[in-house]
């Protein structure tokens, strides 16, 4: 009866513990986006991110950034002169909660636009 009484309260504790983990805390941050594409390397992009709370935004490697803000809806124009990865950093309000993105445009690290922009996605990393 003790051993059965003991492994209920171990049980018990464990349970708990798991239960306490309830994932990140909203609070403000910084969030990295990349631009996530099928073709590889881009040369530039065309994106929108809407929320509330949108701080600096930052271009990260030798990515170039342009904005434009208009009520909740920024704008951003991301140039790689060398064709690469396209990323940036975001000042944010609530770090569980990134902005909503957008992909308009892309151009090719060749400055052809794309015909399709079927599998292209921003992708929010803490």
């Amino acid at each position: 009866m003790r051993c059965l009484r003991a492994l209920g309260v171990c049980a018990t504790a464990v349970l708990l513990t798991a239960c306490s983990d309830q994932g990140p805390e909203s609070a403000p941050g910084t969030l990295t986006a990349a631009l996530v594409s099928p073709n590889g390397a881009e040369g530039a992009a065309v994106v929108t991110l809407r929320g509330q709370g949108l701080g600096a935004t930052t271009g990260l490697g030798d990515v170039v950034l342009f904005r434009l803000d208009d009520a909740d809806v920024t704008t951003m124009v991301l140039v790689s002169p060398s064709g690469g990865s396209l990323s940036f950093r975001a000042e944010v309000a609530d770090t569980t909660r990134p902005p909503t993105t957008a992909v308009l445009q892309i151009a090719g690290p060749d400055d052809e636009l794309r015909a399709t922009l079927s599998g292209y996605r921003l992708e929010w990393v803490r």
